[in-house]
């Protein structure tokens, strides 16, 4: 329930924290912890993200996170000063590991969780909170999924919306043999149907050449470089992520194999996976995520400079630092919003209030808790620079397809 004597309007703690956020741009690095405050008096936050197996994107996510939480806690925390404490714990990529840490959490007295980077181990975890909300971050979980799970929000692209935006993307290119490279897990499949079934809907000439499925986080792609070589595909979708995904780049270009294809590859557009990938992506790759600082008004060039400053070793903020800083905004709005720390109080703030982020105003869909964080589409230049556009992501989604009657 809000609080009875309190008027919230939906935007206000946003604008606070971003007033905040320009007034400390010259400050030190963010706090990760409000110590001002009696500690009884916290609001646990569980993060159960795998990042030791991730590497630089899951870092550029939490430092995302703590320039949010920072700023939060210079402003007063939230709920009349209640400090908001957020407590991390990497399963190593391990769904069994994933599920015991909530649980433990939830023993501590952990009233909402947000982590994600693999969406089996995401999907696990949200399980594991039973009614307490949980926000995917970058997950890419099938929106199917989500829906299932009634605790569970989306704030990144799903699955099948990343597989039809390539689709749209790719389906005038002259390629009529296409091949599959993905991730052996929820993300690889779901992304590889939704891509196959929208590109051969828009195309009914489009054959498949190859299709294999790398297991997830095991830089396994020998297997994969062979298929290639034996089925010769015009056109591939590569449906891998972060270390799988800089592995098979490195061993297709060694070998030969990339040469003139058509590549598809979603969340490429981002700068800590160019830095992986310097002088190894071919030019006109198809590819979804965020080309920072190419845009934006006031609030997004506030929130580079921000992150500029507070990490300026890390460089331009990432797509996974975007997402950390909505990430935490997000979940301070639903708590000030609904003035509680009652799960189900802050997961019916989070369905239905509206939000300012550093890209745009975003909402949660109120059926698929999908959230409408812009999703980048275009191609990529050899010196990792993009030329593209956004659209509301949700749009892309089977579910919200269904429902509007699309």
């Amino acid at each position: 329930m809000r609080h009875p004597l309190r008027s919230i309007p939906t935007l206000a703690i946003v604008r606070w924290v971003g007033v905040i956020a320009v007034m400390a741009v010259g400050l030190a690095g963010p706090l990760t912890r409000a110590h001002a405050q009696d500690s009884s008096a916290r609001v646990l936050v569980g993060d159960i993200t795998t990042t030791g197996r991730i590497g630089e994107p899951a870092l550029s996510y939490q430092r995302g996170r703590d320039l949010a939480l920072g700023f939060i806690s210079m402003a007063g925390g939230v709920m009349g000063h209640r400090p908001i404490e957020v407590v991390s714990i990497d399963p190593q990529g391990d769904p069994a590991a994933a599920a015991r840490a909530v649980e433990d959490l939830k023993d501590q007295g952990a009233v909402l969780f947000m982590g994600g980077m693999v969406a089996d181990v995401t999907l696990a975890a949200a399980r594991a909170a039973g009614d307490t909300p949980f926000l995917a971050v970058d997950a890419r979980l099938p929106s199917a999924m989500v829906e299932q799970q009634p605790n569970l929000f989306q704030l990144g692209p799903s699955a099948e919306a990343l597989g039809r935006a390539l689709a749209s993307e790719v389906a005038a290119s002259p390629a009529t043999h296409w091949g599959v490279v993905a991730q052996d897990d929820y993300f690889g499949r779901a992304l590889a149907h939704a891509f196959w079934n929208a590109l051969t809907r828009a195309r009914p000439d489009i054959t498949l050449a190859m299709e294999h499925y790398v297991p997830t986080l095991s830089g396994d792609v020998g297997p994969a470089l062979d298929a290639m070589r034996a089925g010769q595909p015009h056109g591939l979708l590569v449906g891998l992520r972060d270390g799988d995904l800089v592995a098979f780049v490195e061993g297709a270009t060694a070998q030969g194999l990339l040469g003139s294809l058509v590549v598809a590859a979603p969340q490429m557009g981002s700068a800590d996976l160019m830095a992986a990938l310097r002088g190894r992506v071919p030019q006109g790759w198809v590819t979804t995520g965020y080309p920072c600082c190419a845009f934006g008004g006031q609030p997004h060039r506030s929130f580079v400079r921000s992150y500029e400053r507070s990490y300026p070793q890390a460089g331009m903020p990432t797509l996974g630092a975007l997402y950390g800083y909505t990430a935490m905004t997000t979940l301070a709005t639903a708590l000030e919003r609904a003035w509680s720390d009652d799960p189900g109080d802050i997961a019916e703030e989070l369905r239905r209030m509206t939000m300012t982020t550093p890209v745009a105003t975003i909402r949660f869909d109120g059926a698929t808790r999908q959230s409408s964080l812009p999703l980048w589409v275009g191609g990529l230049a050899a010196d990792g620079r993009g030329e593209g556009s956004f659209t509301d992501g949700r749009r892309l989604n089977p579910v919200t397809l269904t429902r509007e009657g699309r």
